[in-house]
């Protein structure tokens, strides 16, 4: 019985921790690539997220709708952004190929396509709350959002509107 547990429990933390790898392997990437030519980042951590939130709450045109839609966000951390849209192409494709072997045991919420381009949304959904999305598109944006997303709240908020 003993062993049956301990195998189980090494199972869960293994796959918890190969999961865990997909965000941390892309933070690790954008950290690699960023001081890069062509490679711009904007990253905002605690306090600036708290900060934008407050000055959007203060906000003249925001609404009891609009505060409930922002509620839903409240307990995101952290946002970088990477814009490798201007790199060279060579540095380019070999940063995608890193990127898209980062993402490859991550879930994919959601993928979106018009006219060419593409833009993929990968997380953790636990049908409550999407954590720790990254969303992706190859012709140069990499956006990594660590934290959580309360689903109920934003559907809640959005069919009061």
């Amino acid at each position: 019985m003993k062993k049956t547990l301990l195998t189980i429990t090494i199972l869960l933390i293994s796959a918890a921790l190969a999961w865990a790898g997909g965000p941390a392997k892309v933070q690790s990437l954008i950290k690699q690539y960023r001081d890069k030519d062509g490679f711009e980042t904007v990253s905002i951590g605690p306090m600036g997220m708290l900060l934008a939130r407050t000055v959007t709450r203060l906000s003249a045109d925001v609404d009891k709708e609009d505060l409930a839609i922002l509620r839903s966000f409240d307990s995101i951390r952290r946002l970088t952004i990477l814009d490798f849209s201007d790199a060279d192409s060579t540095v380019r494709e070999h940063f995608t190929h890193k990127v898209q072997k980062a993402l490859k045991g991550m879930e994919l919420i959601l993928e979106a396509k018009d006219d060419g381009d593409g833009l993929s949304i990968y997380g953790v959904d636990d049908g409550k709350r999407v954590r720790d999305c990254i969303l992706y598109s190859p012709d140069g944006t990499l956006i990594c959002v660590r934290g959580s997303i309360d689903l109920e709240k934003l559907m809640a908020a959005a069919d009061n509107d």
